[in-house]
Protein backbone atom coordinates (compact mmCIF):
# COMPACT_ATOMS: atom_id res chain seq x y z
CA UNK A 1 0.00 0.00 0.00
CA UNK A 2 1.15 3.79 -0.76
CA UNK A 3 2.03 5.53 1.91
CA UNK A 4 -0.71 8.53 2.52
CA UNK A 5 1.24 11.60 3.19
CA UNK A 6 -1.19 14.24 3.04
CA UNK A 7 -5.00 14.93 3.47
CA UNK A 8 -7.50 14.40 0.99
CA UNK A 9 -8.15 17.85 -0.44
CA UNK A 10 -11.93 16.80 -0.16
CA UNK A 11 -11.59 17.27 3.52
CA UNK A 12 -10.60 20.80 3.60
CA UNK A 13 -14.49 22.18 3.91
CA UNK A 14 -13.60 20.26 7.65
CA UNK A 15 -11.96 23.66 8.55
CA UNK A 16 -15.23 25.33 8.56
CA UNK A 17 -16.84 22.68 10.93
CA UNK A 18 -17.79 24.44 14.53
CA UNK A 19 -18.34 20.64 15.71
CA UNK A 20 -14.79 19.98 15.99
CA UNK A 21 -11.68 21.54 17.51
CA UNK A 22 -8.61 22.59 15.69
CA UNK A 23 -6.48 19.14 16.38
CA UNK A 24 -9.77 17.24 16.36
CA UNK A 25 -10.22 18.47 12.62
CA UNK A 26 -7.11 17.37 12.20
CA UNK A 27 -7.71 13.75 13.46
CA UNK A 28 -11.11 13.89 11.56
CA UNK A 29 -9.45 14.59 8.30
CA UNK A 30 -6.67 11.62 8.81
CA UNK A 31 -9.54 9.03 9.34
CA UNK A 32 -11.97 10.44 6.34
CA UNK A 33 -8.62 9.95 4.53
CA UNK A 34 -7.76 6.54 5.68
CA UNK A 35 -11.24 5.30 5.18
CA UNK A 36 -11.51 6.64 1.57
CA UNK A 37 -8.03 5.90 0.30
CA UNK A 38 -6.11 3.94 2.58
CA UNK A 39 -6.04 -0.22 2.73
CA UNK A 40 -7.24 -0.95 6.62
CA UNK A 41 -9.58 0.94 7.50
CA UNK A 42 -9.21 -0.02 11.35
CA UNK A 43 -8.09 2.54 13.97
CA UNK A 44 -4.17 1.24 13.84
CA UNK A 45 -4.40 1.05 10.26
CA UNK A 46 -5.55 4.31 9.35
CA UNK A 47 -2.88 5.69 12.03
CA UNK A 48 0.00 3.42 10.26
CA UNK A 49 -0.96 4.40 6.50
CA UNK A 50 -1.97 8.07 6.99
CA UNK A 51 1.42 9.68 7.87
CA UNK A 52 0.35 13.01 9.26
CA UNK A 53 -1.89 10.86 11.64
CA UNK A 54 0.87 10.82 14.69
CA UNK A 55 0.19 7.89 16.69
CA UNK A 56 -2.80 5.53 16.35
CA UNK A 57 -2.98 6.58 20.63
CA UNK A 58 -4.20 9.88 19.83
CA UNK A 59 -6.61 9.12 16.57
CA UNK A 60 -8.34 6.38 19.14
CA UNK A 61 -8.87 8.70 21.64
CA UNK A 62 -10.13 11.36 19.49
CA UNK A 63 -12.96 8.12 18.72
CA UNK A 64 -13.62 6.94 21.86
CA UNK A 65 -12.66 9.75 24.70
CA UNK A 66 -12.09 13.20 23.30
CA UNK A 67 -15.22 15.54 23.46
CA UNK A 68 -17.24 16.33 20.37
CA UNK A 69 -20.60 16.00 19.09
CA UNK A 70 -21.31 13.37 16.45
CA UNK A 71 -25.02 14.51 15.88
CA UNK A 72 -23.79 17.70 15.15
CA UNK A 73 -21.43 17.11 13.06
CA UNK A 74 -23.83 15.24 10.71
CA UNK A 75 -26.34 17.77 10.89
CA UNK A 76 -23.01 20.14 9.25
CA UNK A 77 -22.41 17.28 6.64
CA UNK A 78 -25.93 17.39 5.47
CA UNK A 79 -25.84 21.12 5.35
CA UNK A 80 -22.57 21.71 3.86
CA UNK A 81 -24.46 18.80 1.20
CA UNK A 82 -27.37 21.74 0.58
CA UNK A 83 -24.26 24.49 -0.54
CA UNK A 84 -23.81 22.34 -3.76
CA UNK A 85 -26.43 22.66 -6.51
CA UNK A 86 -25.34 18.54 -7.64
CA UNK A 87 -26.02 17.20 -3.77
CA UNK A 88 -29.13 19.51 -2.86
CA UNK A 89 -31.75 17.78 -2.27
CA UNK A 90 -35.70 19.11 -3.29
CA UNK A 91 -39.01 18.30 -2.83
CA UNK A 92 -38.82 15.81 -5.97
CA UNK A 93 -36.16 13.69 -3.65
CA UNK A 94 -36.91 10.20 -1.73
CA UNK A 95 -35.97 9.18 1.85
CA UNK A 96 -35.66 5.28 2.06
CA UNK A 97 -36.17 3.84 5.24
CA UNK A 98 -34.03 0.51 5.53
CA UNK A 99 -31.45 -1.71 7.66
CA UNK A 100 -28.73 -3.24 7.16
CA UNK A 101 -26.70 -6.05 8.80
CA UNK A 102 -22.85 -5.82 9.24
CA UNK A 103 -21.45 -9.58 9.17
CA UNK A 104 -19.09 -9.65 12.61
CA UNK A 105 -17.32 -12.10 14.59
CA UNK A 106 -16.60 -10.70 17.44
CA UNK A 107 -18.68 -11.46 20.32
CA UNK A 108 -17.60 -7.72 22.32
CA UNK A 109 -18.59 -5.66 20.22
CA UNK A 110 -21.45 -3.37 20.88
CA UNK A 111 -24.79 -4.56 19.61
CA UNK A 112 -23.38 -7.38 18.04
CA UNK A 113 -25.84 -10.51 17.94
CA UNK A 114 -28.32 -12.82 15.52
CA UNK A 115 -29.84 -10.89 12.98
CA UNK A 116 -32.04 -12.17 9.89
CA UNK A 117 -29.73 -10.69 6.75
CA UNK A 118 -31.95 -10.55 3.92
CA UNK A 119 -28.95 -10.38 1.73
CA UNK A 120 -27.77 -13.84 2.73
CA UNK A 121 -31.44 -15.40 3.63
CA UNK A 122 -30.73 -16.55 6.99
CA UNK A 123 -29.38 -15.15 10.63
CA UNK A 124 -25.69 -14.04 10.83
CA UNK A 125 -24.00 -12.59 13.62
CA UNK A 126 -23.38 -8.69 13.41
CA UNK A 127 -24.47 -5.52 14.20
CA UNK A 128 -27.79 -4.06 12.91
CA UNK A 129 -27.97 -0.52 11.61
CA UNK A 130 -31.26 1.26 10.52
CA UNK A 131 -30.59 3.93 7.89
CA UNK A 132 -32.37 7.12 6.29
CA UNK A 133 -31.07 7.81 2.86
CA UNK A 134 -31.81 10.54 0.57
CA UNK A 135 -32.00 9.84 -3.26
CA UNK A 136 -32.79 11.90 -6.48
CA UNK A 137 -32.34 11.63 -9.92
CA UNK A 138 -28.48 13.45 -9.23
CA UNK A 139 -27.42 12.40 -6.19
CA UNK A 140 -27.69 9.84 -3.03
CA UNK A 141 -26.30 10.28 0.13
CA UNK A 142 -27.02 8.50 3.99
CA UNK A 143 -29.17 10.98 6.15
CA UNK A 144 -29.10 9.40 9.76
CA UNK A 145 -29.07 6.08 11.20
CA UNK A 146 -29.39 4.24 14.26
CA UNK A 147 -28.12 0.89 16.01
CA UNK A 148 -30.78 -1.36 16.48
CA UNK A 149 -29.78 -3.67 19.56
CA UNK A 150 -31.84 -7.11 21.24
CA UNK A 151 -32.09 -7.63 24.70
CA UNK A 152 -31.50 -10.85 26.07
CA UNK A 153 -33.36 -9.84 29.74
CA UNK A 154 -36.86 -11.10 29.19
CA UNK A 155 -37.56 -8.42 31.85
CA UNK A 156 -36.29 -5.49 29.15
CA UNK A 157 -37.97 -6.85 26.58
CA UNK A 158 -41.07 -4.85 26.83
CA UNK A 159 -38.82 -1.58 27.02
CA UNK A 160 -36.58 -2.30 24.13
CA UNK A 161 -36.98 -0.21 21.24
CA UNK A 162 -37.94 -1.66 17.57
CA UNK A 163 -36.53 -1.04 14.63
CA UNK A 164 -39.86 0.58 13.66
CA UNK A 165 -39.23 2.55 16.64
CA UNK A 166 -35.84 3.98 15.50
CA UNK A 167 -36.88 4.40 11.97
CA UNK A 168 -39.90 6.41 13.22
CA UNK A 169 -37.26 8.78 15.40
CA UNK A 170 -34.63 9.00 12.59
CA UNK A 171 -38.18 10.48 10.79
CA UNK A 172 -38.72 12.71 13.21
CA UNK A 173 -35.24 14.44 13.49
CA UNK A 174 -35.27 14.25 9.83
CA UNK A 175 -38.86 16.52 9.44
CA UNK A 176 -38.72 18.16 12.55
CA UNK A 177 -34.81 19.24 13.26
CA UNK A 178 -32.99 18.67 10.01
CA UNK A 179 -36.13 19.75 7.70
CA UNK A 180 -35.49 17.31 5.04
CA UNK A 181 -38.31 18.56 1.92
CA UNK A 182 -38.15 15.14 0.09
CA UNK A 183 -41.49 14.48 -0.46
CA UNK A 184 -42.01 10.71 -0.31
CA UNK A 185 -40.39 7.60 1.65
CA UNK A 186 -39.89 4.47 0.35
CA UNK A 187 -39.55 0.91 2.47
CA UNK A 188 -39.32 -2.55 1.75
CA UNK A 189 -41.93 -4.84 3.09
CA UNK A 190 -40.72 -5.33 6.55
CA UNK A 191 -40.78 -1.72 7.06
CA UNK A 192 -44.08 -0.82 4.91
CA UNK A 193 -45.86 -3.68 7.39
CA UNK A 194 -46.13 -1.16 10.22
CA UNK A 195 -49.03 0.93 10.03
CA UNK A 196 -47.66 2.56 12.81
CA UNK A 197 -44.64 4.13 10.50
CA UNK A 198 -47.09 4.80 7.82
CA UNK A 199 -49.14 6.85 10.05
CA UNK A 200 -46.21 8.56 11.03
CA UNK A 201 -45.06 9.84 7.93
CA UNK A 202 -48.13 10.80 6.82
CA UNK A 203 -48.15 12.65 10.15
CA UNK A 204 -45.33 15.10 8.65
CA UNK A 205 -47.59 15.70 5.56
CA UNK A 206 -45.61 13.48 3.30
CA UNK A 207 -46.26 10.64 1.16
CA UNK A 208 -45.23 6.90 1.08
CA UNK A 209 -44.22 3.84 -0.95
CA UNK A 210 -43.78 0.43 -0.17
CA UNK A 211 -44.19 -3.33 -1.56
CA UNK A 212 -47.01 -5.22 0.86
CA UNK A 213 -46.25 -8.92 1.95
CA UNK A 214 -48.89 -11.26 -0.13
CA UNK A 215 -50.26 -12.40 3.03
CA UNK A 216 -51.73 -8.91 3.39
CA UNK A 217 -55.42 -8.23 3.22
CA UNK A 218 -57.28 -6.21 1.04
CA UNK A 219 -60.52 -5.68 0.00
CA UNK A 220 -61.81 -6.19 -3.64
CA UNK A 221 -65.26 -6.60 -5.31
CA UNK A 222 -67.00 -6.74 -2.07
CA UNK A 223 -64.41 -9.38 -0.78
CA UNK A 224 -61.27 -9.22 1.77
CA UNK A 225 -59.11 -11.68 0.74
CA UNK A 226 -55.16 -11.80 0.19
CA UNK A 227 -53.22 -9.69 -1.68
CA UNK A 228 -51.17 -12.27 -3.90
CA UNK A 229 -54.72 -13.91 -4.29
CA UNK A 230 -55.77 -10.94 -6.44
CA UNK A 231 -54.16 -12.42 -9.09
CA UNK A 232 -57.19 -14.90 -9.65
CA UNK A 233 -59.25 -12.19 -10.41
CA UNK A 234 -57.79 -9.60 -12.37
CA UNK A 235 -56.27 -8.78 -16.06
CA UNK A 236 -53.27 -7.11 -15.89
CA UNK A 237 -52.22 -5.10 -19.13
CA UNK A 238 -48.46 -4.98 -20.82
CA UNK A 239 -47.06 -1.37 -20.18
CA UNK A 240 -43.74 0.29 -21.21
CA UNK A 241 -41.91 2.25 -18.18
CA UNK A 242 -38.33 3.85 -19.09
CA UNK A 243 -38.32 0.86 -21.63
CA UNK A 244 -38.72 -2.00 -19.45
CA UNK A 245 -41.69 -3.49 -20.14
CA UNK A 246 -44.10 -4.48 -16.93
CA UNK A 247 -47.70 -6.45 -17.08
CA UNK A 248 -49.69 -4.25 -14.30
CA UNK A 249 -52.91 -3.80 -12.71
CA UNK A 250 -53.80 -0.59 -10.33
CA UNK A 251 -56.89 0.42 -8.36
CA UNK A 252 -57.11 2.18 -5.40
CA UNK A 253 -58.65 -0.29 -2.46
CA UNK A 254 -59.02 -0.81 1.21
CA UNK A 255 -55.75 -2.32 2.62
CA UNK A 256 -55.73 -3.79 6.50
CA UNK A 257 -54.49 -1.37 8.98
CA UNK A 258 -53.70 1.31 6.23
CA UNK A 259 -57.46 1.92 4.97
CA UNK A 260 -57.70 3.53 1.40
CA UNK A 261 -54.43 3.30 -0.83
CA UNK A 262 -53.08 3.13 -3.76
CA UNK A 263 -52.61 -0.84 -5.09
CA UNK A 264 -50.19 -1.46 -7.96
CA UNK A 265 -49.62 -4.79 -9.05
CA UNK A 266 -46.74 -5.44 -11.43
CA UNK A 267 -44.51 -8.08 -13.04
CA UNK A 268 -41.72 -7.20 -14.56
CA UNK A 269 -41.20 -8.97 -18.55
CA UNK A 270 -37.87 -10.23 -19.51
CA UNK A 271 -37.06 -12.55 -21.69
CA UNK A 272 -34.66 -14.42 -19.81
CA UNK A 273 -35.57 -17.94 -18.58
CA UNK A 274 -36.65 -17.50 -14.78
CA UNK A 275 -39.67 -16.52 -13.17
CA UNK A 276 -39.78 -12.63 -12.15
CA UNK A 277 -41.68 -11.91 -9.08
CA UNK A 278 -44.52 -9.91 -8.52
CA UNK A 279 -45.04 -6.94 -6.21
CA UNK A 280 -47.54 -5.46 -4.72
CA UNK A 281 -46.87 -2.24 -4.23
CA UNK A 282 -49.26 0.49 -1.78
CA UNK A 283 -48.65 4.02 -1.97
CA UNK A 284 -50.64 7.09 -0.50
CA UNK A 285 -50.22 8.63 -3.88
CA UNK A 286 -53.60 7.98 -4.77
CA UNK A 287 -53.99 9.78 -7.92
CA UNK A 288 -50.18 8.53 -9.15
CA UNK A 289 -49.59 7.54 -12.75
CA UNK A 290 -48.60 3.55 -12.46
CA UNK A 291 -45.51 4.42 -14.23
CA UNK A 292 -44.99 7.12 -11.94
CA UNK A 293 -45.23 4.50 -8.93
CA UNK A 294 -42.91 2.05 -10.19
CA UNK A 295 -40.33 4.50 -11.53
CA UNK A 296 -40.42 5.82 -7.70
CA UNK A 297 -39.98 3.09 -6.15
CA UNK A 298 -36.56 1.79 -8.02
CA UNK A 299 -35.17 4.65 -6.42
CA UNK A 300 -34.93 2.35 -3.34
CA UNK A 301 -32.23 0.33 -5.04
CA UNK A 302 -29.65 3.33 -4.48
CA UNK A 303 -29.33 2.48 -0.38
CA UNK A 304 -28.13 -1.26 -1.55
CA UNK A 305 -25.36 0.14 -3.74
CA UNK A 306 -24.60 2.64 -0.38
CA UNK A 307 -24.44 -0.23 1.86
CA UNK A 308 -22.35 -2.47 -0.67
CA UNK A 309 -20.11 0.53 -1.50
CA UNK A 310 -19.44 1.42 1.86
CA UNK A 311 -19.29 -1.92 3.40
CA UNK A 312 -16.53 -2.96 0.46
CA UNK A 313 -14.56 0.77 0.14
CA UNK A 314 -15.45 2.70 3.11
CA UNK A 315 -14.63 0.62 6.38
CA UNK A 316 -18.97 0.22 7.13
CA UNK A 317 -17.47 -3.13 8.52
CA UNK A 318 -14.46 -2.75 9.82
CA UNK A 319 -14.68 -0.81 13.14
CA UNK A 320 -13.16 -2.66 15.95
CA UNK A 321 -13.97 -0.17 18.14
CA UNK A 322 -15.42 -2.34 21.37
CA UNK A 323 -17.12 1.18 22.75
CA UNK A 324 -20.95 2.12 22.05
CA UNK A 325 -19.95 5.58 21.53
CA UNK A 326 -16.47 5.11 19.66
CA UNK A 327 -18.58 2.61 16.83
CA UNK A 328 -21.10 5.19 16.51
CA UNK A 329 -18.78 8.00 15.70
CA UNK A 330 -16.96 5.68 13.07
CA UNK A 331 -20.21 5.27 11.15
CA UNK A 332 -20.90 9.00 11.34
CA UNK A 333 -17.15 9.44 10.15
CA UNK A 334 -17.80 7.00 7.65
CA UNK A 335 -20.99 8.73 6.39
CA UNK A 336 -18.64 12.21 6.22
CA UNK A 337 -16.55 9.99 4.06
CA UNK A 338 -19.00 9.10 1.63
CA UNK A 339 -20.40 12.30 1.83
CA UNK A 340 -17.31 14.28 0.61
CA UNK A 341 -16.15 11.85 -1.57
CA UNK A 342 -19.40 12.78 -3.60
CA UNK A 343 -18.30 16.64 -3.97
CA UNK A 344 -15.08 15.23 -5.23
CA UNK A 345 -14.01 16.52 -9.19
CA UNK A 346 -15.60 14.62 -11.84
CA UNK A 347 -14.22 14.34 -15.24
CA UNK A 348 -17.11 15.13 -16.82
CA UNK A 349 -21.03 16.36 -16.58
CA UNK A 350 -21.83 12.98 -17.60
CA UNK A 351 -19.87 10.93 -15.57
CA UNK A 352 -20.86 13.38 -12.18
CA UNK A 353 -24.59 12.52 -13.24
CA UNK A 354 -23.93 8.79 -13.40
CA UNK A 355 -21.86 8.55 -10.35
CA UNK A 356 -22.70 10.82 -8.22
CA UNK A 357 -26.60 9.35 -8.38
CA UNK A 358 -25.00 5.34 -8.00
CA UNK A 359 -21.69 3.93 -7.32
CA UNK A 360 -18.29 5.88 -5.49
CA UNK A 361 -15.91 4.11 -7.61
CA UNK A 362 -15.07 7.03 -9.73
CA UNK A 363 -14.51 8.90 -6.80
CA UNK A 364 -12.37 6.17 -4.94
CA UNK A 365 -9.95 6.42 -8.02
CA UNK A 366 -9.73 10.01 -7.80
CA UNK A 367 -8.97 9.66 -4.39
CA UNK A 368 -6.50 7.32 -4.64
CA UNK A 369 -4.89 9.11 -7.87
CA UNK A 370 -4.45 12.29 -5.47
CA UNK A 371 -2.58 10.06 -3.23
CA UNK A 372 -0.12 9.48 -5.70
CA UNK A 373 -0.07 12.82 -6.64
CA UNK A 374 0.80 13.77 -3.17
CA UNK A 375 3.39 11.53 -2.56
CA UNK A 376 5.49 12.31 -5.39
CA UNK A 377 4.63 16.03 -4.46
CA UNK A 378 6.32 15.18 -1.42
CA UNK A 379 9.41 13.97 -3.52
CA UNK A 380 9.63 16.71 -5.32
CA UNK A 381 9.82 19.15 -2.39
CA UNK A 382 13.20 17.49 -0.80
CA UNK A 383 15.07 19.25 -3.35
CA UNK A 384 18.54 19.71 -1.25
CA UNK A 385 18.31 16.08 -0.51
CA UNK A 386 21.25 13.49 -2.17
CA UNK A 387 19.06 10.29 -4.45
CA UNK A 388 20.56 7.89 -1.39
CA UNK A 389 18.90 10.17 1.16
CA UNK A 390 15.80 10.77 -0.31
CA UNK A 391 15.10 7.07 -0.98
CA UNK A 392 16.10 6.23 2.50
CA UNK A 393 13.45 8.02 3.39
CA UNK A 394 11.05 6.36 0.49
CA UNK A 395 11.82 2.97 2.43
CA UNK A 396 11.12 4.60 5.77
CA UNK A 397 7.51 5.98 4.35
CA UNK A 398 6.68 2.72 3.35
CA UNK A 399 7.70 0.24 6.17
CA UNK A 400 5.78 2.98 8.43
CA UNK A 401 2.43 2.58 6.31
CA UNK A 402 2.62 -1.32 6.40
CA UNK A 403 3.69 -1.93 9.35
CA UNK A 404 7.19 -3.57 10.91
CA UNK A 405 7.92 -6.01 12.52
Amino acid sequence: MLPITDFLSCTDVLDEFDSLSYHQTTHAKTYVTGLAAGRSKTVTGIAREVLPAGSDRALNKFITEYDWDEDQLNHERLEELQKHGETRWSQNGYIVIDDSVIQRTGKSLPGAGEFYDHSEGEPVWGQNLVYAFYTDDKTSYPLAFRQYEKVDDEDEEDEQETKYDLAREIITELEEEVGVPAGTYLFDAWFAHDSGLIEHVESHGKDWIGPLRGNRQVTYANKERRVDALEECIDKEEREVDGETYKIWTKTVPVSKLGEVRLVITEKVTDEDKENPVKYLATSKIDAPSAHIIRSYSYRWRVETFFEDSKEDLGLGDCEVRDSDGASRHWHLQMLAYSLLRLGPESSASERLVSKASSLRSQLEHGLKETIYNMFSWVRDQPDRDLDGLMEDIDHLFLHSEGSL
